[in-house]
């Protein structure tokens, strides 16, 4: 597989050629010791996909004290894809990470795969489809979790329902 890489352009790019490029340059920035986050967010957000800098530095981070190895990427305007690029590209579009035989921390596995999710996640918020180039599932309405009978009480007090801003607004000036 092989992408063409180079400077942003106005043309929204593949997802893989995104990811690509946003691994090759937070690789070089970790390597020149730059503050990875703000850089490749900029980097990111040129082509309107500055949120997906925190999951991706989480993601390579989290890849690489599972594996207990430096990720290896590519240059940034290398036309073929690394072996752990491709791996990488994989695993964002596996339904759960494949298992390596020997990672060199196990107990992080778990972990790895709530960072995988999480990138799968905003790839699909930030560009509208999933890595494969699918469109998202239909109905991603956000899910919340109730807290069991037990913590109810530490939840805090509900407003009235005639609450209205107009109400709030004349309570503070009476204040």
């Amino acid at each position: 597989m092989t992408f063409a890489f180079g400077p942003p352009t106005d043309v929204v790019p593949a997802p893989e050629a995104l990811v690509v490029d946003a691994v090759r340059f937070w690789r070089e920035t970790r390597d020149r010791q730059r503050p990875v986050l703000p850089l490749l967010f900029a980097r990111l957000e040129t082509r309107q996909a500055g949120f997906l800098a925190p999951a991706l530095n989480a993601l390579l981070a989290m890849l690489e004290n599972w594996s207990g190895r430096r990720f290896r990427a590519g240059a940034l305007a290398a036309p073929e894809l690394t072996a752990d690029e491709r791996r990488l590209l994989a695993l964002l579009t596996a339904s759960a990470p494949a298992t390596d035989p020997n990672p060199a921390r196990p107990g992080l596995t778990a972990p790895l795969r709530i960072a995988l999710g999480s990138t799968r996640i905003l790839l699909r918020r930030v560009l509208g489809r999933d890595i494969d180039g699918s469109p998202p599932p239909g109905n991603e309405a956000a899910i919340f979790f109730t807290l069991d009978s037990e913590r109810q009480q530490d939840r805090a007090p509900a407003l009235p329902a005639q609450t209205s801003a107009a109400s709030v607004q004349s309570q503070v000036a009476q204040s």
